[in-house]
């Protein structure tokens, strides 16, 4: 069923540091085109609430575009950028011709429109 929570079943030694610490482990749905899953949604409204969807000062000065009014869109502002820059990343890496399998600057580009 689409939206529905997924579990995975724990295998011995997966995060143990972080479960022997009592930390809250969870498995978060970010579509490939910017899509957020209903976890990660959840996750943003509740820290929103808790800081009242309030830039912070620094906020206002150095993070804030015209698009963004308040905590909440500055944070779907900035999951978007990172991970649209993630998914460029390894498309770039997976198309890539040579040893290292990276490519930067304008052989990158080549890369993503198709003539390298």
């Amino acid at each position: 069923e689409a939206g529905a929570p997924v579990t995975a079943p724990y295998k011995k030694g997966d995060y143990r540091f972080a479960r022997e610490k009592n930390c809250d482990l969870r498995l978060l749905d970010f579509e490939t085109f910017g899509g957020f899953g209903r976890g990660v949604r959840k996750i943003l409204r509740q820290a929103a609430d808790q800081l009242s969807n309030k830039l912070s000062h620094a906020q206002h000065l150095d993070e804030v575009t015209w698009t963004t009014k308040n905590w909440h869109g500055l944070q779907m502002q900035r999951l978007s950028v990172v991970l649209h820059t993630a998914v460029a990343w390894q498309t770039v890496n997976e198309l890539a011709c040579g040893e290292s399998g990276i490519v930067h600057g304008a052989e990158c580009i080549a890369v993503l429109n198709g003539v390298a």
